[in-house]
Formats: C-alpha cells, structure tokens, sequence
C-alpha cells in the first residue's frame, strides 16, 4: 500500500476540519470477498462514504464536504496551511452510525438508501467474519428490519445488487426466495451463484467467504489449462 495526499475536508454542519487520506496504490496480496459482496484487502483501511464529525458529532457524506486542499505524504502545511497540521482523521461509521443516518433523512433517493442500508448490512456483519461460530447473519430487530428493507430495494437491480438481495435472503432463512433470485445471472457471476446454491442446499445463513485471492487464482490455472487442452 502507497499512501497518497491526505486531503482536507470541512464539516458541512460546523466547518470543522477532517483530513481523508487516500492511497495511490494498493497490494491486492490476501484479498477476501466474502458472501455478503463485502470485499476486504488486508492493512488497507476502508475509505468511508459517511463519516461523524468529531467536533459537532454529526454525521455527513464525505461527497458533499468541501474539500480545502491536500498535504503529499510528510508534507506539513505552512502559513494559512499551518492549521492543516494535526487535523484528525475522518472515523468510518458503523451499523448504528448508517442506521442513525436513515432514520435521520440524510437518504434523499432510493439509491442513497439502498447504499446506506448496505454499508449498514455489512458493518452489521463485521462481527462475524473471522467467527467459527453458528449465528452469523442477522439476529437483533433493527438488522432484520435493515435487511428486509435492502431486499426491498435491491429488487430488479443489475448482477451485484441480485447477489446483495440473494445472501440477505438467505441470511434471513429465506431460502425458496433466495434461490429464485438466482435465476438469470450471467456467466460472469457463476462462482458466486453455485456457492449461493451451495450454502442454500445446506440449509446454512451464517456468513461466509465467497472466494480468496487463492482461489481466484487457481481457477484461472485451471481455465487455462483447459484453454490450451
């Protein structure tokens, strides 16, 4: 991983400073994808879309913060930058954080929620990722209640927005309707959709990897191999 600037954001509630920090390249060594479209890259820390301002405690989409400027990797800000140094962070919001910001309106269209409601889902599910144990779906009433909506909302959405609606199926125990919305996807997602098949024949709800870098990359040998057979 390659640090790229940092750059520097106001709250749009109280003008209080933020720095974003950004990457201009990252290892893809150790990438996991999980069930739920999750995709995880190790010591590579999640760009956030809605962060809490750490002045006024609200929260705000990074889109629609002013940006300011930037500082280069070791730069310090000098004359009017000066106040650029030391400025904290932006902190990734988590499940309670995305539920608070749809009960507080801040989704002004039907996308807007549906992206909510997935980060929402996901952070939700962080718990469980490196868990062995049974449970690993959604269990308390606002998570269920997160899902059903996102099942909802991603209803005839393309390829990517079909497999989120199919693992919140099963995650509910809603395998019949799960497995339906299957149906139609193309060739391209077809690792995806036999393991969805997989775990749906099993009976299984809980969390899982879908596939790892490993994994992709025996596939491809194999194709191939098979290519050249």
């Amino acid at each position: 991983m390659i640090p790229g600037p940092d750059i520097i954001l106001a709250c749009p509630h109280c003008d209080a400073l933020a720095k974003l920090p950004t990457f201009d390249a990252i290892d893809p060594t150790g990438a996991l994808s999980w069930t739920d479209g999750f995709q995880e890259l190790p010591d590579c820390p999640r760009q956030p879309n809605v962060v809490r301002c750490q002045a006024c405690a609200k929260l705000y989409w990074l889109a629609v913060a002013p940006q300011l400027g930037f500082l280069m990797p070791g730069e310090v800000g000098e004359g009017e930058r000066a106040a650029w140094n030391g400025v904290p962070a932006v902190v990734s919001t988590d499940e309670a954080g995305f539920l608070e910001a749809i009960r507080d309106g801040m989704a002004a269209f039907p996308e807007q929620e549906l992206e909510l409601r997935v980060f929402a889902w996901w952070r939700g599910n962080d718990k469980h990722r490196y868990s062995k144990e049974p449970g690993r779906f959604p269990s308390s009433p606002e998570a269920v209640a997160n899902a059903e909506r996102l099942i909802v909302l991603a209803a005839d959405g393309d390829h990517e927005l079909v497999l989120f609606r199919a693992e919140a199926l099963r995650q509910l125990g809603r395998f019949k309707e799960a497995t339906e919305s299957l149906y139609g996807l193309c060739s391209d997602y077809t690792l995806a959709r036999e393991r969805q098949r997989e775990l749906i024949a099993a009976g299984s709800r809980d969390l899982e990897v879908l596939f790892s870098e490993e994994t992709l990359h025996r596939l491809a040998a194999e194709q191939e191999a098979a290519e050249n057979a």
